[in-house]
């Protein structure tokens, strides 16, 4: 695969990565929540995304690390 096509197919998976542990940090550090209600009140999710989030986005280095190596071994 050419490297310009291996860019363009990245580029939005680094996109979405940086996205997700921007939003991460924000809940993180409490300038957003998330408040579901629960039986006995209302319950703070903000911590459990925050957690989501950098998994997800962990997820998406992943992708990004073996298409990479994928290229590297097919250069």
């Amino acid at each position: 695969m050419p490297q310009a096509s291996l860019d363009a197919l990245l580029a939005p998976y680094r996109e979405q990565a940086l996205w997700l542990l921007a939003q991460a940090a924000e809940f993180e550090k409490g300038h957003r929540k998330i408040i579901a209600e629960g039986p006995q009140g209302d319950i703070d999710l903000s911590a459990q995304t925050a957690e989501e989030y950098r998994h997800k986005a962990g997820n998406l280095h992943a992708i990004i690390a073996a298409y990479e190596r994928l290229h590297a071994k097919g250069t």
